[in-house]
Formats: structure tokens, C-alpha cells, sequence
């Protein structure tokens, strides 16, 4: 094995697609594979959940886009961000992927396209066509045909956020405006909500991953990587730059060739896992080196052994809890795939 080795569980994936359709089963479930498939491979994230029977994806970026294409020849692939930048329709119509537009400014520039995808901003406050003014949307809109129409809630995480409630009367005063135009509101968090949020779409991206937003999901990836180093230090000694992590005891400390460089987000209040034992965190990694508080397995644990930064114990979940990240997606997100095998 590599000195840091990423596994990626394409039938976990699987599950989990078919989980999320067996609690929405009145609403298709799409994927969310932005970011490089949420840091683990568009190319291993894809195509088991085509084989799952996913039919629509939606990425942030059209070069994500054309990767998704090579691997979903028949879905429907959305691009969110379309339209920032210098990318053209043309550039959509070439990859065959569906542009949504964001922006009132993006409208202006093909006035005559019709069965257009449409993002809304309720109250997200970050993307989208700014909703509360209905007199500008109406106007941009008028005489065009809409197939999608699509916005994002802010705090679908904290379910009693009166703000859910808000978005959701905003989204369907327009939904009811473009009658034909497909809906969808919620992600993974909006789906448990309830079913008033489901509209005809979810866009499913942190449940897929293995988030605890959805009951029974599974894991989807272990990261694992060698212990580099082992070495015995006694109360008063410093580990890292600058002192920051000062000894309280005497300490075996292994030291795991992984860092921020590659993503982690380990710090103390995190843990590694050695066979059925975890491990402390003991400071915040450098750009490769990982301290970690080995004194339990003293004996036991050797220099080259492996030791798992996440995986169906330790999962990314409870991972991202410990670092204050959000949630697992967010720990798989900031992985730099050039760094694993």
C-alpha cells in the first residue's frame, strides 16, 4: 500500500441512492457529484450510481460537467454555475449538458433560448437570480419556457430555522407561476424536512456520501495512511512549529505522513483509528505530518503500520463533528486526490 491510500465504496454508494429513493419515492433522486464527486473521483463516484439508476447529476462547473458526460451518457447533467464566466451556450449544447442560469445578466445574453433551467435565490444569499424582486424575475422571464426551475435552502440543517418555512412560501408562490417547469428546492437536508419540500426533484448530495442525514446510509470511502515515525517524549516537550502543542504527560507519539496539503482536517479533538482502538489527535496537522497520541497501543503499534483517518467506524461523519466541519461531505470535499493512491 501507498504511504496514504483512499478507498472508495462504489456499492455503498449504491445504497445509498436506493435508500434516498425508498424515503422520497414520490420524487426522482439526483446526484450531486460537484467538487470531483465530493473529492473522490467523478470517474469513481458516477458511474455506480448510473448503475443505482440515477438519471440526473448536477455539478457546479462545466468542465465537471464533461467529465460527468464520459461516464452518464444518457443522464441529464446540470451545470449551476453556467454563464459566470466566458463559457457559452454553445459550450453547453456541444457537451450536451443543461446550463442553469443564475443571473439576470446571463438571460439578457440569449433572450430567445426556451426550456431553460432556472436558479432562484430565496434567501440562500449566495447564488442565484434574486427572487424577492418579482417584478425584475417576471420581466426576464416573460415568453420563455421554463423546464427547470430550482433554488436552495440556507438552514436546511437546523429544522426549526423559521427560515426553512420562508423559502419554501417564496419557492412555491414562483413554482406555481411555471406550472411545467419541473421543481426542486431541496438537498439532502431539505428531503427530510418533509414532503411539502420535495417537489419533483432532490438534489442529493451529502445522503449519498454517507451523511447521517439519512438513516441507514453506509460509508462511502476509508482513508488510510503508514505511521512515518514513532518516538517516546516526556512531559514539556513540543511537537510541531512554534510550541503549540506542548506535552502534558509522557507521550508515544506517532507522526502520520498526512496534512493540510492533503486535505485533512484532523486536529485535537480528532481521532485516527489503529485496529479497534482511536487514537487522539494531539494538534492540528503541518502541511504533511499528522501528530498523534499512540501511548494506548505502546507495544502493540510499530513503525509502517497503517491507520485509518476515516472509514466505517471512525466515518467521515463523526470526523467533521470532532473538527467543527459541518458534516462528512465536507471532510470528503476537501480531499487533494493528487496526494492519494
Amino acid at each position: 500500500m501507498a504511504t496514504i491510500n483512499l478507498t472508495v465504496f462504489p456499492e455503498n454508494l449504491e445504497h445509498n441512492f436506493r435508500l434516498m429513493q425508498k424515503v422520497c419515492p414520490e420524487t426522482e433522486i439526483a446526484a450531486v457529484v460537484k467538487a470531483n464527486g465530493y473529492g473522490l473521483g467523478i470517474e469513481n463516484v458516477v458511474p455506480p450510481l448510473v448503475r443505482a439508476g440515477c438519471k440526473t447529476f448536477f455539478v457546479n462547473r462545466l468542465k465537471e460537467g464533461e467529465v460527468v458526460r464520459r461516464f452518464a451518457l444518457n443522464a441529464t447533467v446540470y451545470v449551476l454555475d453556467a454563464f459566470i464566466g466566458s463559457d457559452t451556450l454553445q459550450d453547453y449544447k456541444k457537451a450536451d449538458l443543461v446550463p442553469v442560469f443564475s443571473t439576470i445578466e446571463a438571460l439578457a445574453r440569449y433572450p430567445t433560448e426556451q426550456d431553460i433551467a432556472v436558479r432562484l435565490d430565496t434567501g440562500f444569499n449566495l447564488s442565484g437570480i434574486d427572487a424577492f424582486d418579482e417584478a425584475a424575475v417576471l420581466q426576464a422571464l416573460k415568453g420563455r419556457s421554463v423546464s427547470l426551475l430550482m433554488s436552495h435552502l440556507s438552514c436546511a440543517e437546523r429544522p426549526d430555522s423559521p427560515k426553512n418555512k420562508e423559502q419554501l412560501a417564496l419557492f412555491s408562490k414562483y413554482a406555481a407561476l411555471f406550472p411545467a417547469a419541473k421543481k426542486s428546492l431541496s438537498a439532502s437536508f431539505g428531503a427530510v424536512l418533509g414532503t411539502e419540500y420535495h417537489f419533483d426533484i432532490i438534489r442529493a448530495g451529502a445522503a449519498l456520501y454517507g451523511s447521517t442525514a439519512l438513516s441507514g446510509s453506509r460509508s462511502v470511502a476509508e482513508l488510510k495512511a503508514k505511521i512515518g515515525w514513532l518516538k517516546r517524549y516526556k512531559a514539556g516537550d513540543s511537537i510541531g512549529y512554534n510550541d503549540g502543542c506542548i506535552l502534558k504527560k509522557e507521550t508515544l507519539v506517532a507522526s502520520v505522513p498526512v496534512g493540510s496539503g492533503d486535505g485533512i482536517v484532523h486536529k485535537a479533538g480528532c481521532f485516527v483509528r489503529y485496529k479497534d482502538t482511536l487514537l487522539p489527535v494531539l494538534d492540528a496537522p503541518t502541511t504533511n505530518y499528522l501528530p498523534v497520541d499512540a501511548t494506548a497501543v505502546a507495544g502493540c503499534i510499530h513503525t509502517g503500520d497503517t491507520v485509518s483517518l476515516f472509514d466505517n467506524v471512525y466515518t467521515p461523519d463523526r470526523l467533521a463533528t470532532d473538527a467543527g466541519t459541518g458534516v462528512g461531505a465536507d471532510v470528503l470535499i476537501r480531499l487533494n486526490s493528487f496526494a492519494f493512491s
